[in-house]
């Protein structure tokens, strides 16, 4: 009985990646081997050499695009198999000048190209989107372990096991591995496969560091499923208002009405419109970087009110006499709101839903509560100080009571359904 082969389909594509006589790719220890073998008197040396591959199914491309360009050499004589696979990876002496870049080096011109060339991003976002992945990188860089392909370097930073580095009682305690981080596991992988792209492009580092589309999409996973933007009622609104202390109640009050960052409330004041009414305006604009990297600022900008229960809270008229909390920003704001019980309770109400609460949910809510009496995204957009792509992109437009009420009031040929409180009140009314 013929002996049945226990090869994975895979491992005779790779080794038939070889389609030439007396040529022969083998598994050695892991890792893809090439073997010459001819009968006497050929005039090609026998010889092998090892790859920089793994004995996978992912080498299959790279090795394939290497035996292409090393067999006319080794065929016509003028070279060895070992030096033609070196002059290939671009390893050889005599292109060492071009390619001993050490990693760390690599590393470093990345950053560099990142930040004066390509997008021009600024060194804040390089390190929490390049940086920590890339300092991780380096460690399994060097060393006898290696990493020898695109695709192995991806898995063993996404495993690597993290340790908090930040002094305090928790320095030096286990953090999750990017890998069970879906955010960070999708910017850790896109990270790595735009670095090792411009190591292969400008560096000439070996293309077995390339990652496969395929591969690629596998490590990754799945992309991050958003989270859904909390958006508090009128109700729940006034309460904050009420538990927190004056000044910070009246942040609340300002965040809500007219949708501004929390930061822009130091920079508000009073002025005449063309209308000759007092109305309050935003002096200073948000800073951020164009496309071309240079840092703009957007235009100043007056403020539309969004009422809360039917009050502004006479906001505009009382502008001078308006208490204060000496700085206003997110951070001391979210801190006076987590000190709050009745805050902490909404968070886990929100969070039940799939809804996530936070500061900056006040802006949130303007968005949606502005989108229910203006119809014009350019006009809600421009009241909050951003582009229309920005709106579309980062705020909630709409809630379901909202789109409820909208459809009622259209009428139509649909009756609006009564809510459950005049379902309540007509039962009572019966009653009586």
């Amino acid at each position: 009985m013929p002996r049945q082969s226990k090869k994975q389909p895979w491992e005779k594509s790779l080794q038939a990646t070889a389609p030439w006589r007396g040529w022969t790719v083998c598994n050695e220890r892991g890792k893809v081997r090439i073997k010459l073998q001819f009968p006497p008197g050929a005039g090609i040396a026998n010889a092998s050499a090892s790859l920089p591959y793994e004995w996978a199914d992912s080498s299959r491309q790279p090795v394939n695009a290497l035996l292409l360009k090393i067999y006319e050499p080794v065929m016509e004589g003028g070279i060895t198999l070992k030096a033609a696979i070196a002059d290939a990876l671009a390893i050889s002496d005599h292109k060492s000048q071009e390619v001993v870049t050490p990693w760390p080096g690599i590393v470093a011109a990345f950053k560099e190209h990142k930040l004066t060339l390509d997008n021009r991003i600024a060194p804040k976002t390089f390190e929490a989107s390049y940086g920590r992945y890339l300092n991780v990188a380096l460690l399994h860089l060097d060393g006898r372990n290696a990493a020898q392909t695109g695709k192995a370097l991806m898995e063993k930073v996404l495993t690597h096991q993290r340790v908090n580095q930040k002094p305090g009682k928790k320095h030096g305690e286990a953090l999750k591995p990017w890998v069970e981080m879906p955010k960070s596991r999708l910017e850790c992988c896109l990270a790595l496969k735009k670095f090792l792209e411009y190591a292969v492009a400008e560096h000439r580092q070996p293309q077995a560091f390339l990652v496969p589309e395929k591969d690629y999409l596998k490590i990754r996973g799945a992309d991050a499923k958003s989270r859904k933007k909390a958006v508090l009622t009128d109700a729940e609104v006034l309460e904050l208002i009420r538990l927190l202390p004056e000044t910070w109640g009246n942040v609340i009050k300002i965040c809500r009405v007219f949708g501004v960052r929390s930061w822009e409330v130091g920079f508000i004041t009073q002025a005449t419109n063309d209308d000759g009414e007092p109305q309050l305006r935003v002096t200073k604009g948000k800073t951020y970087n164009t496309r071309g990297g240079v840092k703009e600022e957007t235009d100043p900008r007056w403020l539309e009110a969004v009422a809360v229960d039917n009050s502004t809270f006479g906001l505009v008229e009382n502008w001078d006499q308006l208490k204060l909390p000496p700085t206003v920003s997110g951070k001391p704001l979210g801190a006076v709101l987590r000190r709050l019980p009745y805050w902490q309770k909404l968070i886990a109400e929100y969070e039940a839903r799939g809804e996530w609460l936070r500061p900056y949910s006040l802006r949130d809510t303007f968005s949606v509560r502005a989108h229910g009496i203006v119809k014009d995204d350019t006009l809600i957009a421009a009241a909050m100080g951003h582009t229309v792509e920005v709106h579309h992109r980062s705020y909630r437009t709409s809630e379901w009571r909202s789109v409820r009420t909208a459809f009622a009031q259209a009428g139509g040929n649909h009756a609006a359904l009564p809510s459950k409180r005049q379902k309540q009140s007509a039962e009572l009314e019966q009653l009586v």
